[in-house]
């Protein structure tokens, strides 16, 4: 198999004007991601094109907001996905940085033309053969570019660089000793992967964790505790949430366990919010992907004394979380694929004393959505 996923940036086509990126005709798209630049500008990414997940006509896209999310921007950029160059694109996640510049990382894996008898696709390693090309990269690679100034009226990004193996879906965490910690996973590998950074992302160094429990896809996030130790939550198909503490700055992990927190294999969201509390956001349930809700801690996450409901629907899933001058930015998708599906990209905000009000009363809105009719591909 080549390695131009690793070796070459997929195209990064700004402010496109191809119709084939126009929302109007997406047959899926899902996975979103949120982050919010110093004056305010909501940026908005997901993971879109083709008709399913993967497909060598997945592609990136973001948008952004300039008034508080009533109204979103067409795509100031596309991540496309290189037949050419057999380079399937995947998941992208943004985050700004202390210093204000947005981060933008996404995935890249190496595909090859499918040919003779389909490869042995296993539970260890769920590849497919799709629409004629064969999905079996399992390694991954991560690539960044970053915008210095994102609330400028143009966007301007840096020239993309790859970072590392693995595969990132969750923001950085940034520790009070100034390490920067990437929790991008390696699927070929048993133990949880990540990456740090002691100069602000100019370069990282690839570390493993405590062996993995029960999952194909990481997701990991962590949050720096008041006693300086850090504690990394991930994704599991046992349906609850797993965890493991490291005490020494993310150089060595316990032993991961399980939590009591029901969660039905799906990405979550967890991060200290500005005012020092805990804030998680989970599909609470063990079963399906319904009731995305927002969990709020006042003890360090110990415990969740505040639990809301944000919607209570099914296919819900990705939570991703942005802090603003007081509010709680959140988006997600719902019904990524599939005949009848309604393929929306959703949004809303909130402050954490209305998760603490039980009387406060939360409402979405849709950034996209298609109407487009899918067939049924087979």
């Amino acid at each position: 198999m080549n390695n131009n996923a690793k070796n070459t940036s997929c195209e990064i086509l700004m402010y496109p004007t191809d119709p084939k990126y126009d929302e109007g005709i997406r047959e899926f798209q899902g996975c979103p991601t949120i982050a919010i630049s110093p004056k305010g500008r909501i940026f908005a990414g997901w993971y879109a094109g083709g008709w399913r997940e993967p497909h060598m006509d997945n592609y990136n896209l973001i948008v952004h907001s300039d008034d508080d999310g009533k109204t979103w921007s067409k795509p100031v950029c596309i991540m496309p996905s290189d037949r050419e160059r057999l380079i399937h694109v995947l998941d992208i996640q943004l985050w700004m940085s202390p210093e204000g510049k947005l981060f933008v990382f996404w995935v890249q894996n190496n595909v090859r033309p499918a040919a003779g008898d389909p490869p042995e696709f296993t539970k260890a390693k769920p590849g497919i053969r799709i629409d004629g090309y064969d999905f079996t990269d399992f390694t991954h690679a991560e690539w960044c570019m970053v915008c210095d100034d994102p609330d400028a009226e143009k966007i301007v990004f840096s020239k993309p660089r790859y970072l590392d193996i693995g595969f990132l879906r969750c923001k950085p965490t940034v520790l009070s000793s100034g390490e920067w910690i990437n929790f991008n996973y390696d699927q070929e590998h048993d133990r949880y992967g990540y990456s740090i950074s002691l100069d602000k992302g100019e370069n990282y160094k690839h570390y493993y964790g405590s062996k993995k429990l029960e999952t194909h896809f990481d997701e990991a996030m962590a949050y720096e505790r008041l006693d300086g130790s850090l504690r990394m939550i991930a994704r599991s198909s046992a349906n609850k949430l797993a965890e493991s503490y490291s005490f020494d700055k993310g150089l060595s992990w316990t032993d991961a366990e399980f939590t009591d927190i029901d969660s039905p294999n799906t990405r979550i969201f967890v991060s200290r919010t500005p005012s020092g509390r805990i804030l998680l956001v989970n599909n609470d349930s063990s079963v399906s992907r319904c009731n995305m809700s927002v969990y709020l801690s006042e003890d360090d996450g110990a415990s969740f004394k505040y639990k809301r409901l944000i919607d209570s629907r099914d296919s819900l899933s990705y939570p991703d979380v942005d802090f603003y001058d007081g509010k709680i930015y959140l988006v997600y998708d719902r019904e990524r694929c599939g005949i009848g599906s309604a393929r929306e990209i959703l949004f809303t905000s909130f402050t954490e004393e209305d998760i603490m009000n039980d009387n406060y009363v939360f409402t979405t809105s849709i950034i996209s959505k298609t109407d487009f009719p899918v067939t049924n591909h087979k």
